[in-house]
């Protein structure tokens, strides 16, 4: 039988697959029988697979494997110890242990399960582990860590519940510890679990959670009149909880309740200033002209807070409010780049642009996003500053033959880029930040750019540029681009910051490929480009992924007036949101618009398209695009 080694999407060639000279004969024909071992263990047919995989021992595949067939016979305890016992440094030998302790728990095997388990981050593993903790007699331990999980206020899986029963029914449970996992349920935003907690809690304080729960759901009726607010032993921290629910949708109504009622509580001053903060944030996230006063005035600043005084001051184009608020930094916040700049740009709008002007040139050869915007008041080019890695050959074959990075190797030879990804993390895990340089060195001669990227970002290794922005289907990002009339740099830049390449990146919302368009966005771009919808899974294939978030970018391109800046912001944030954002009156300087950004998320990755652009648009040897119209005024819907 002959099986074909590597069968992605008919006609594309993805990037992180090994491109090598052919292999030598026995090494072909050892992957040749791991497939077919492979095929015998998805069968069942235990007797072929073990005739098939007993002369593979010395494949590095050869754990991955057994894995495979060892994950479908967990009751095969010797087999199982055996392959823990000879990996216990392999990958495979962590996932088997992991399954194998669960099948242990579901079994009742409470004193085997004890003896392999390790500490897990896996949920399901901790309930069982304090579980056998229980069943061994380790009861007062067993308890305790249940009560950690009782009192986390999350949702926890089935597999705890029985767990969580013995919590229940021990001597020492406490309707007390009802109402503290209730009380944190909510503090998380978790209604649905404080909802099914309710019944738990004696009658009296069944109607106190359902006062609790009105009032975490509907903040706004705050506002009314009611007995609570002066019989209520909890009102203040019901207060405090519903008002920071109510800020978050109606920040006007909350504030007008905060200043009417906040002296009819019991607030320590350590509360009223922790609710004073809440209210001058979400005023500065708002964009209210209020926040500057308000957050000058904090008795407990901190990082956050400082930081958002300044952009207030600066949405106002208020400079002596902005001097103030770069002085209150910390010396530490100082120093960074991005108060750096203001500082620069405060003092030229306070004496003159001679006295900032070396402030602004120190900064400009910088390769930075502060640097480009420094660079662009002084019509300088950005400076790359190039500095290629210099990795000896010797260590790079000696990186290459260790056992966990051969299996990354194969693994992407016999076409299983995902699994190589995940072999990958787990293999440069335990390297420090010489051997992690060497590494992303291999991972460009594996021809993987996600993980030479992400590989040297890990190291913190920034100056290797052309490792770090590789181009990449450049005619076909060339292409899209022009049958949208935007610059090419621009989705390069795009892609370096959605996926850095990665053609099989996934977010947690389902986001897929170079571009991490959402399927249910590419099937409206299919209709509008009446093209048949191949299912989210096209959205893998690379060049279809360029050519439809070219023409998702191309959409918010044109909606925002050709502003690079604000497109980006929509791909990212949705374009609701930017509308919400844009200034109301006047135009409005970029560079402050994207300091105000109010979601962290988009601050960054709308800094970094632009970074990147600029960079891609000099690693493409184009002059095009001028990085003042990334930065043009940000004017009114």
């Amino acid at each position: 039988m002959r099986l074909k080694l590597a069968l992605l999407i008919p006609g594309i060639l993805f990037a992180c697959v090994t491109r090598a000279a052919a292999p030598d004969p026995a090494l072909l024909a050892a992957r040749q029988n791991f497939l077919l071992a492979e095929q015998y263990a998805e069968q069942n047919r235990d007797a072929e697979f073990a005739q098939a995989a007993a002369g593979l021992k010395d494949y590095p595949l050869y754990p991955y494997l057994q894995y495979q067939w060892l994950k479908k016979h967990l009751d095969d305890t010797a087999g199982v110890q055996t392959f823990l016992q000879d990996y216990p440094n392999s990958r495979y030998s962590q996932l088997l242990r992991q399954k194998w302790l669960a099948d242990l728990a579901k079994r009742e095997q409470w004193l085997d399960f004890l003896r392999y388990y390790r500490s897990s981050r896996d949920q399901d593993l901790q309930c069982y582990a304090a579980l056998a903790q229980y069943r061994a007699g380790l009861i007062e331990t067993a308890l305790q860590n249940a009560l950690q999980f009782w009192l986390s206020g999350k949702t926890l899986p089935p597999e705890c519940d029985p767990l969580l029963t013995l919590l229940q029914q021990s001597s020492g449970f406490s309707p007390e510890w009802v109402w503290k996992r209730f009380q944190t349920a909510l503090q998380i935003n978790n209604p649905q679990l404080a909802k099914t907690l309710t019944p738990l809690l004696p009658e009296a304080r069944q109607s106190e959670a359902a006062l609790w729960l009105k009032l975490h759901q509907q903040p706004e009726t705050l506002k009314e009149a009611a007995p609570w607010k002066q019989e209520y032993p909890q009102a203040a921290a019901l207060f405090q909880h519903a008002l920071k629910r109510w800020l978050q949708t109606d920040i006007n109504a909350a504030l007008a309740e905060w200043e009417q009622e906040k002296s009819n509580f019991s607030l320590g001053p350590g509360e009223i200033a922790d609710m004073e903060k809440q209210l001058a944030l979400q005023l500065a996230f708002k964009h209210d002209s209020r926040a500057v006063q308000r957050l000058s005035q904090l008795s407990n600043p901190d990082e956050t807070s400082r930081e958002w005084r300044v952009r207030a001051a600066l949405l106002q184009t208020d400079w002596k409010q902005t001097d103030a608020a770069l002085a209150a930094l910390t010396a530490e916040q100082q120093q960074q780049d991005k108060w750096r700049y203001w500082r620069a740009k405060t003092d030229a709008a306070l004496n003159g642009a001679e006295a900032a002007a070396p402030q602004f040139q120190t900064l400009a050869r910088n390769r930075g996003y502060y640097g480009l915007l420094a660079g662009a008041l002084l019509n300088q080019t950005l400076p790359l500053n190039h500095r290629p890695l210099q990795i000896a050959d010797a260590d790079l074959a000696r990186l290459a033959e260790m056992q966990e990075f051969k299996v990354a190797a194969e693994l992407l030879a016999i076409g299983r880029p995902a699994e190589a990804r995940l072999q990958w993390w787990f293999a440069v895990n335990p390297l420090k930040q010489q051997e992690l340089t060497v590494a992303a060195k291999l991972a460009d001669q594996l021809h993987c750019p996600s993980l030479a990227i992400l590989t040297l970002a890990r190291a913190n290794e920034w100056d290797d540029v052309n490792l770090r922005f590789p181009i990449l289907y450049q005619d076909p990002v060339t292409e899209a681009a022009a049958s949208g009339a935007i610059d090419p740099a621009l989705i390069f830049g795009l892609i370096r910051q959605e996926s850095a390449f990665d053609e099989l990146a996934e977010s947690p919302a389902g986001a897929r490929g170079l571009m991490q368009l959402m399927p249910q966005t590419a099937q409206q771009i299919a209709a509008e480009r009446k093209e048949a919808w191949r299912g989210g899974d096209s959205l893998f294939d690379p060049l279809l992924n360029i050519r439809y978030g070219a023409y998702y970018y191309r959409t918010l391109y044109q909606q925002f007036n050709r502003h690079p800046a604000l497109a980006a912001a929509a791909y990212n944030a949705g374009p609701a949101r930017v509308k919400r954002w844009r200034a109301e009156t006047g135009p409005q300087p970029a560079d402050i618009w994207l300091e105000n950004i109010p979601f962290k998320e988009t601050r960054n990755y709308v800094t970094s398209v632009l970074l990147y652009t600029v960079i891609y648009q000099q690693r493409l040897q184009r002059d095009t695009l001028n990085p003042r119209d990334l930065l043009k005024p940000v004017t009114p819907d």
